[in-house]
């Protein structure tokens, strides 16, 4: 059953439509991951489901009795205010207080419910001062201020920012565990696949839905645009034969219908609307000598508080270092320590003399909103160089880089996050770096953009150092790891993220940021703080009885036949122009078919071992 509902929705930004005769439905389980290119209008569409504005045109309809959370991008905080007065504080659109479903709750209840989560997420005071907190503990703050009450859907934009790895990961179970329905924008990839069940990608000014992980979404996706490869060449054959016909001249004309004139003009513009091209990032890169940068000693203290020290380490050409760590511990500073926007308090750091060093900050802090787009390029220089050589002004560099002309003269401040983060990415890769520090460079880009960043990070021929909760950006990059541990030290692993992941369950040693979290619930009954739970005892397995036989040996023809089902379901939803309540039913079938091929596939294991 539906608990909300938007049909035939329109919405128009200055800027120009976001989406038109949209139609969303969000029945009681969904899960759903909202994905698109920056400024393409997903925080304004949670916006919209949150009732801070109506549409255009169509309509939102919500279920009687309906409740939701609402957790914004960009977090309001009074300045005087305690973790207290934050919880209990906002807009009904934030919190679901008063919203029917918590009318029966007692008041205790919901106070208890607040303690219980910010134990977990670190909190023990709740009168410690709101202007105290780091930006992740803001964010985990308005994430127990959002989780608490018992809303029917959870609107979440860009829940993982700011988050160290630890609170992300904690994040995920509760969200998979959650029996509440909930819409959330992200960008972690790693996250939209392990908490969605279906996504719903804006494309154009239109919402297209697509039931399955994020995983599942990408194999249909690209079979779609195959499909739309082939659909494209049939177009443009029939547009040709089309055109011809109209150009025969005037008596040719007055035998066509309006209507099939209107069919030959929308050919053409789905002909120039064609999938836009990912923006490839791309800089030149001056030479970089053996020595980079040296540690001796490092350490950084704020009065009592010591971040890290007794670090010593040598950075050498070509690495690629993820640095990773809780929230707090350090890796910021380090950064700045590396760049010399700070002091150590203790040892030394040396950098090579063909060191030519890029930063790419963690917030917009230092930007100057009455900037235009093209002012704060032309701020660094008038000309840059490419890899192949070439010489580009500043328009046409922005332009390269998806900031069309007519857009130039916009204020930074009118800008969406996207938008300002990939404009600061533009200006630090134009200076043409050999050694580049990224701190969370992925906090509000798109996955495009961000996938696009990642395969210009793989090729770098420098030094890179990033700080990143984005865990399949590090993995996919990072060869060596630096790991705070909150405590005063920092960890040297040689591998990859995963590689670090699965050594650390093996072992059962505390994961990055551990130290601010209580212990897992199942982690306690094994008596453990960390890693994989202790296995049960060992008994010796009975034997198959001769009904379990005959059910595992038709086990994997019933696994196949759900395979089977399943490709032609997957054929079904390359084709563009399904009806969407069919669409709908055919997804929930998707879904049953993954749950049960998961339960054949575990009942042939354990039947399987004991044969």
């Amino acid at each position: 059953m539906s608990i909300l509902s938007l049909k035939d929705a329109s919405l128009t930004l200055k800027a120009g439509p976001l989406f038109e005769h949209t139609c969303l439905e969000i029945e009681a389980q969904d899960k759903i991951g909202l994905i698109g290119q920056n400024g393409s209008g997903k925080s304004s569409l949670l916006s919209l489901l949150a009732k801070d504005f109506m549409p255009d045109s169509g309509e939102v309809a919500w279920e009687k009795d309906f409740s939701y959370s609402f957790l914004p991008q960009d977090i309001d905080v009074p300045e005087e205010a305690t973790l207290g007065d934050f919880l209990y504080s906002g807009k009904a659109t934030e919190i679901a207080h008063n919203q029917p479903s918590d009318r029966s709750l007692p008041a205790i209840s919901i106070e208890n419910r607040y303690r219980a989560l910010c134990r977990e997420l670190g909190f023990r005071d709740l009168d410690m001062p709101m202007r105290n907190l780091s930006g992740g503990e803001k964010k985990k703050a308005a994430l127990a201020r959002v989780l608490a009450p018992s809303a029917k859907l959870l609107i979440l934009d860009e829940p993982t920012n700011h988050l160290d790895i630890q609170t992300i990961e904690w994040l995920e179970s509760r969200l998979r565990a959650s029996r509440q329905a909930f819409i959330l924008v992200t960008h972690d990839r790693w996250f939209l696949d392990s908490v969605v069940n279906s996504i719903v990608e804006i494309d154009r000014h239109e919402l297209r839905a697509y039931p399955g992980s994020y995983s599942q979404f990408l194999e249909k996706k690209a079979a779609y645009m195959a499909s739309l490869d082939r659909m494209e060449n049939k177009r443009l054959a029939n547009l040709k034969i089309e055109l011809e016909w109209l150009h025969r001249g005037a008596r040719a004309r007055a035998t066509k219908s309006e209507r099939r004139k209107k069919d030959v003009e929308k050919m053409r513009e789905s002909l120039l609307e064609k999938q836009r091209p990912r923006i490839e990032f791309s800089s030149s890169e001056a030479r970089l000598g053996k020595k980079v940068c040296v540690f001796r000693d490092l350490g950084m203290a704020f009065g009592p508080r010591r971040l890290f020290g007794g670090f010593s380490w040598e950075i050498g050409p070509g690495a690629k270092v993820g640095i990773m760590g809780p929230n707090g511990s350090g890796k910021t500073s380090l950064l700045k320590i590396i760049s010399g926007r700070l002091l150590p308090t203790e040892g030394s750091i040396e950098l090579g003399e063909t060191v030519h060093m890029s930063v790419f900050e963690q917030t917009n802090d230092s930007i100057d909103g009455e900037l235009s787009i093209l002012d704060y390029i032309q701020e660094h220089a008038d000309h840059f160089v490419l890899p192949d050589g070439a010489a580009l002004d500043a328009e046409f560099l922005l332009e390269r880089f998806g900031f069309p002309r007519d857009f130039q003269k916009q204020k930074l401040r009118t800008l969406s996050g996207g938008e300002l983060r990939r404009l600061m990415l533009v200006r630090v890769l134009a200076e043409s770096p050999n050694f580049l520090l990224l701190d969370e460079p992925t906090n509000d880009l798109d996955i495009d953009t961000i996938e696009s960043l990642e395969s210009y990070c793989a090729e770098f021929p420098g030094s890179l150092l990033i700080v990143s909760h984005d865990r399949l950006l590090v993995d996919r990059l990072a060869d060596e790891l630096l790991i705070f541990n909150g405590q005063g030290q920092i960890e040297r692993f040689h591998g990859s993220y995963l590689d670090w992941k699965l050594e650390t369950e093996a072992t059962g040693s505390p994961d990055a940021g551990n130290g601010n979290h209580a212990d897992k619930p199942a982690d306690k009954a094994n008596g453990k703080t960390g890693g994989r739970a202790s296995q049960p005892s060992l008994q010796k397995p009975t034997k198959l009885s001769y009904k379990e036989k005959q059910e595992l040996a038709g086990l994997m023809d019933e696994i196949d036949a759900l395979d089977e089902e399943k490709r032609r379901l997957d054929e079904f939803f390359q084709k563009p122009d399904s009806n969407p309540a069919a669409y709908a039913e055919t997804g929930r079938r998707y879904e049953e078919i993954d749950r049960l091929t998961h339960e054949k596939l575990s009942r042939w294991e354990e039947l399987a071992a004991r044969e």
